[in-house]
Parts: structure tokens; C-alpha cells; sequence
């Protein structure tokens, strides 16, 4: 079988939009076996791309953590600067997006998700709390009306394959849990 120039290039560009590459087309000369061996490889990974983002759009992504893993009634903070809450007691992770060892949220596929955040007031009697995309604040909980009241903020947001969620803690302020009340959890609605 024998492949133009044409039909390399296409698939190049097709190879790289698939697979989110960059790549730089260099047109040399080269004997026609080798343009087909290339064209062969080209063509294997681009099925395989496809492949790969067809189970990823099935692939559900839903993740729930509460921010103590103990049923005893913990205060956090406050801290004096802002700080990552890691929310330890992970409930439900499919997808594996969530990483207790850090508080992070790393979206596996591009979509639109919803994201909730509740927390409660710990021992400052003031809660301050955002959740942060890629260190930009998205939204956040806010409560004064003493120690153990609570507040819940959520929304849609699109993310891209790799955007970081976390919550972060302002300075001075403090939150509680008893492993189920101060929860940071999300799903994928629509893959995009």
C-alpha cells in the first residue's frame, strides 16, 4: 500500500489533535517502506487514543472525604497563614481523582463536575474556607455564628484533565469534624 505526502501529513495532524500533542512536521525524504511503517505506527496510536477517551467518557468520577478519619470531636486551627485542608476519611474515590495524602482533587477527564464543600465551625468560632482551582478561588463557606454551626457552598465547574481542587483554611479561622460533618466531595455530570 502505498501513502502520499498528503496522507501522512493528515494523519500527523490528526495523530496530534487526538492525543493533545505538539508536534513539528519536518518533510525529508525517506524511502517509501519507512513512510509506511510510520504511517502503520501513526495510525495504531491514534486508535488507541480514541480507545482510551471513549472508556474514559464511561469511566465514572465521583469522590467524597471527610476531613477527620476519628468519630471524637477534632478542632482545627486556628492557623496563622492559609491552610490545604487534607480531608483523610475518604468515602468514596471512583476514578481516583482524590488524593488523601495531600487534599487534592485531580480531575481525571475533561467535564463539567459539581463540587460541594461543608464545613463547620471549630473552637475560633469563625470559618473561613475556599476551594481553589489551579490556586485560583472558585467559591467558598463562610460562618460567624459560633462553634459548631455549619455551611455548605457548591457549583458546577468546568474542569480540564488535570485541573487541581483542594480547600483551603484562611488564616485565623478554625473548623471541626467528627469524620461525616466537614465533607469535600464532587462528581463528573457530562464528560466533555
Amino acid at each position: 500500500m502505498v501513502f502520499s505526502r498528503f496522507t501522512l501529513t493528515t494523519a500527523l495532524l490528526i495523530a496530534c489533535a487526538v492525543g493533545g500533542l505538539r508536534a513539528q512536521l519536518f518533510f525529508v525524504d525517506q524511502p517509501e517502506r519507512d513512510t509506511n511503517v510510520l504511517l502503520y505506527q501513526l495510525s495504531a496510536r491514534v486508535e488507541k487514543l480514541e480507545k482510551d477517551a471513549v472508556e474514559a467518557a464511561k469511566a465514572p468520577v465521583s469522590f467524597a472525604a471527610a476531613l477527620v478519619t476519628t468519630t471524637e470531636w477534632t478542632h482545627l486551627g486556628p492557623f496563622n497563614t492559609d491552610t490545604t485542608l487534607i480531608f483523610k476519611r475518604v468515602i468514596t474515590n471512583l476514578g481516583n481523582g482524590y488524593d488523601a495524602n495531600t487534599g487534592i482533587f485531580t480531575a481525571p477527564v475533561r467535564g463539567l463536575y459539581f463540587i460541594l464543600l461543608n464545613a463547620n465551625v471549630g473552637s475560633s468560632g469563625s470559618m473561613n474556607a475556599a476551594v481553589i482551582k489551579n490556586g485560583e478561588n472558585m467559591f467558598a463557606v463562610y460562618d460567624t455564628k459560633g462553634t459548631v454551626s455549619g455551611v455548605s457552598n457548591g457549583m458546577p465547574l468546568v474542569l480540564e484533565a488535570g485541573d487541581k481542587l483542594w480547600v483551603t483554611l484562611w488564616a485565623n479561622k478554625s473548623v471541626f469534624d467528627q469524620s461525616r460533618l466537614t465533607t469535600f466531595s464532587g462528581f463528573l455530570i457530562k464528560s466533555m
